[in-house]
């Protein structure tokens, strides 16, 4: 059963675990990388714990940052996929290098259940690009999963677009 007790989240923000699930994703060098058109920034919550039982105690979740190129002819390129805890904090950024993701293509990154720092207003902005304007926008989604005892939940947080 999962410790339900609040935890102390003086951590040192080297210890956030964020990994991507596959090794195969492609990333590109700045120079490499296309002139991008229609460039646009995504705030998306990614809900690391929440309280309940009256604020007495957190439930800790795994959160998959999900993006999908959803264009059959398209590739997208991430220019930025920065974390942030509740108080709006930089805890990391996490392209060194512009991800592309081919047509029909997808990425996940997964901030681990054990992860404890960020609490629970955390959240991502992330930037994309394209070489031309795009006919099919991605999908960007936190999906937030957890349990209590034997019972485990899943829900989704979708992207809301920073107007600049």
């Amino acid at each position: 059963m999962m410790n339900c007790t609040p935890q102390d989240n003086t951590k040192k923000v080297e210890e956030i675990h964020l990994e991507t699930s596959r090794k195969s994703l492609h990333y590109v060098d700045q120079k490499d990388t296309p002139e991008l058109v229609g460039k646009k920034s995504f705030y998306v919550s990614s809900y690391s714990n929440l309280y309940h039982q009256s604020g007495k105690s957190k439930i800790y979740f795994t959160v998959v940052l999900s993006l999908r190129n959803t264009s059959p002819t398209e590739s997208i390129y991430f220019t930025k996929i920065d974390y942030y805890d509740s108080d709006g904090n930089l805890l990391k950024n996490y392209l060194k290098r512009n991800l592309e993701i081919k047509p029909l293509g997808s990425a996940e990154y997964i901030v681990e259940f054990r992860e404890k720092v960020s609490g629970a207003g955390a959240n991502f902005i992330v930037e994309y690009g394209a070489p031309q304007e795009l006919k099919n926008k991605p999908i960007i989604e936190a999906v937030n999963l957890g349990y209590i005892g034997q019972h485990g939940f899943a829900f989704t947080s979708s992207a809301q677009e920073i107007k600049q």
